[in-house]
């Protein structure tokens, strides 16, 4: 599989992003046991915008 220029193998492993669970430690437990690919859950763009205004 492959994303953009991103080679994953033939039979990739996602995480999904779930609230209040996949946090930093979490990802890199998946990450060690083979997932290919981990990413946060999602962010409120408002507070992202009201911090960089800051």
């Amino acid at each position: 599989m492959k994303i953009g220029n991103i080679e994953f193998g033939p039979r990739p492993l996602f995480l999904a992003p779930m609230e209040d669970v996949t946090d930093i430690g979490f990802r890199h437990l998946c990450k060690r046991f083979g997932a290919s690919m981990v990413y946060t859950e999602f962010v409120s763009a408002e507070a992202l915008v009201r911090s960089v205004n800051a």
